[in-house]
């Protein structure tokens, strides 16, 4: 992996509970860090989800970035970037984080896009 090929700047996000002032939690998503990746869409089928059963395209995706501890399949990735002037935000689920060589020099993070988080 060049690192190199590691240009768009993408927020580890973590589910979180925040005390509500009345004895609940509002859960949140909030961000662990931000780091540098390398985003390679792998491909897409339908999926089903909801109460609703709703079809939804999910597309799958692998995400490299360089070796970090406490990465896991509860969190997610957010990319946010422009593009003609208009900013976008992609959110991609974390379903396997592996150290591919063995080496801790980065992980390979299998994602899917597309899905409600």
């Amino acid at each position: 992996m060049a690192i190199g090929a590691m240009r768009r700047r993408v927020d580890i996000q973590a589910y979180t509970g925040t005390a509500d002032g009345g004895g609940g939690a509002a859960l949140t998503w909030s961000n662990v860090a931000s780091v540098w990746a390398d985003i390679q869409p792998q491909g897409s089928r339908e999926g089903m989800f909801g109460q609703d059963n709703q079809n939804r395209e999910v597309s799958t995706f692998k995400v490299y970035i360089r070796f970090r501890r406490g990465v896991t399949a509860k969190q997610r990735l957010r990319h946010v970037y422009r593009r003609d002037g208009v900013e976008y935000t992609e959110t991609f689920n974390i379903v396997g984080v592996m150290d591919p060589d063995g080496k801790e020099r980065y992980l390979e993070l299998l994602c899917e896009g597309g899905v409600p988080t």
